[in-house]
């Protein structure tokens, strides 16, 4: 049984269901897939309440804007996937926060690096329509291609 894409539409669209609908977490956050490319993610996160970490300044949680910059660049990992078995899991992340980010809602675009065999590698740039960026990172993962 194949499960590979039969156009970049169809995949597209797999994958936006897949992170819009289908993960937990993903859906506890908001997110929305606003533009789709190979080797590229623009994501949208509405601002929360509940994202707050800095209840004294109001500012986000670091630790939620890192998981944002995650999946971001594991989003953008996905578009190069060739069959919806393959696997991605997160091996490395780093992150460097330039400034706090205000309640407002928060953009993160991934962008791939390069693409191995074993490995893809990603930078993700955070940011807010009032502050501007707010934090970049890095991400790697390793991929494993399903083989029948």
């Amino acid at each position: 049984m194949s499960l590979t894409y039969e156009s970049d539409q169809q995949k597209w669209a797999i994958i936006k269901m897949a992170i819009e609908q289908q993960m937990p977490a993903n859906r506890i956050f908001g997110f929305e897939i606003i533009e789709l490319r190979e080797g590229f993610a623009k994501i949208h996160v509405p601002f929360k309440d509940d994202f707050i970490g800095d209840f004294i300044q109001g500012l986000w949680h670091g630790g939620i804007v890192a998981s944002i910059a995650d999946s971001a660049a594991g989003i953008a990992a996905s578009t190069v996937l060739t069959d919806a078995r393959d696997k991605l899991n997160t091996i490395d992340l780093r992150i460097d926060y330039l400034s706090g980010a205000v309640k407002e809602d928060l953009y993160a675009e991934a962008e791939l690096l390069k693409v191995g065999k074993r490995i893809i590698k990603a930078d993700v740039k955070l940011y807010q329509e009032s502050k501007g960026t707010v934090a970049i990172a890095r991400g790697a993962f390793s991929l494993l291609k399903f083989e029948e």
